[in-house]
């Protein structure tokens, strides 16, 4: 991260990078390849970020703590995308073949589960009020990767489902990051929610930035290819917004529910979503989401890390990739 908001912490994230390549040592060298094929592959830190600025802006002096904290998260949501990936049996990450295409797919299942089991012994450190956290946390996980699942291709998704999947998928984990933080600086429960308010609307806001990437990225720059999601029938909401298009609305329905999609038909729903107000709609509610977390942070004291918490809500609302 190189934007001027996370400079109070650059030292820190320097920091998580080491923490990182430590904690996934596991003395056979193949495996550990794999995960710095992994954590090589970028990543914005998202999670280590919010939770080392939640630890600050709550208070905290020994930042080291968070450090391992945050970076036992980039573990837990690197070996969820691994996964993730498995289950769509994606080509691309982050601008590089998926692990189980760079290597096999037994071999990538082993990666992903070696690199839970290291980030939650990680986290199993951690006071009782974190542990509770982070457990429902993986609860959420799993059961939005089925919610997910049952609205593949189907038309009659909501944006109240929708927001139900990237709420587990995407804004818990991120939840959970920053109250961990937090909980480590502080036991004023103000504060602590009042961070878990921000974080989670942070997520949301995360997450619909990156479903309008998928129509409007460059590949170059997001790292996957443009119109993945709607290949591989993934409910977003440029497409949810679009399906319910008075005029092109049932042309779009009939791609996103249709099986064997090709590049013609993805090029086409592209267009189309583009032609709608549903770009507009989406990020008008990221604003929205990215504008509530800012107001939570009214309950934090002044401070540098208050301020580039601001700052994270209002990149991830902005960024193009």
């Amino acid at each position: 991260m190189a934007e001027r908001w996370a400079e109070p912490i650059a030292k820190e994230l320097e920091d998580v990078e080491g923490f990182l390549q430590g904690l996934l040592r596991s003395g056979n060298a193949e495996l550990d390849e794999m995960c710095r094929y992994v954590l090589e592959s970028g990543g914005k830190r998202v999670r280590p970020i919010i939770c080392i600025l939640s630890y600050l802006a709550c208070g905290g002096t020994d930042p080291a703590r968070a450090v391992s904290v945050g970076s036992a998260f980039e573990v837990v949501h690197s070996a969820s995308l691994i996964h993730d990936d498995i289950n769509d049996n994606g080509e691309m990450r982050r601008g590089r073949r998926a692990l189980h295409k760079e290597y096999t797919l037994t071999k990538a299942v082993v990666a992903g589960d070696f690199m839970l089991v290291k980030g939650y012994r990680a986290l199993g450190l951690m006071p009782h009020e974190i542990m509770d956290i982070i457990s429902d946390t993986a609860s959420r996980m799993c059961a939005s990767e089925f919610l997910q699942k049952d609205f593949e291709r189907k038309a009659e998704v909501t944006e109240e489902d929708y927001y139900e999947i990237i709420d587990g998928k995407t804004a818990m984990l991120i939840r959970a990051s920053a109250l961990s933080g937090a909980y480590l600086a502080t036991q004023d429960m103000e504060l602590i929610e009042a961070v878990g308010r921000y974080a989670e609307a942070v997520g949301m806001a995360f997450q619909i930035v990156d479903d309008v990437l998928d129509v409007t990225g460059c590949t170059g720059v997001t790292g996957k290819k443009v119109g993945i999601d709607i290949m591989e029938g993934k409910p977003t909401l440029p497409v949810i917004y679009a399906m319910r298009n008075p005029e092109v609305g049932k042309e779009v329905e009939a791609i996103f529910t249709g099986e064997g999609v090709s590049q013609e038909d993805i090029s086409r729903a592209l267009d189309l979503i583009k032609g709608t107000d549903a770009l507009d709609r989406c990020m008008d509610e990221a604003r929205a989401r990215a504008d509530e977390a800012i107001d939570a942070l009214s309950a934090l004291p002044p401070s540098e890390y208050r301020d580039s918490l601001e700052g994270l809500a209002r990149y991830v609302v902005s960024r193009e990739g």
